[in-house]
């Protein structure tokens, strides 16, 4: 029984250290450090803490096509002054 709430806080403590990290990595716009997050999403077993997670990895997934965007606007840039340049 003991064990079960050790195991149980272990988790709960966890899951606390992740949201905060998500958190944090969704305000600095890190696209690399949401990514390896969202890859490795702890055990949720409270709704609370499960609309929490969700609400923020709604907010990286719009970072992320966001940045999507922005690249794929850079890259049709570069290509369009490669070709003026190659004319």
């Amino acid at each position: 029984m003991l064990q079960n709430l050790y195991y149980l806080h272990g988790m709960k403590k966890q899951l606390m250290q992740w949201l905060n990290n998500l958190k944090i990595a969704v305000i600095e716009n890190d696209i690399t450090a949401i990514g390896k997050l969202i890859q490795n999403v702890p055990e949720i077993n409270d709704i609370y803490q499960a609309q929490e997670s969700l609400a923020l990895i709604k907010e990286a997934i719009l970072l992320v096509e966001n940045e999507k965007e922005k690249t794929l606007k850079a890259m049709q840039k570069i290509k369009q002054t490669k070709a003026f340049l190659s004319s």
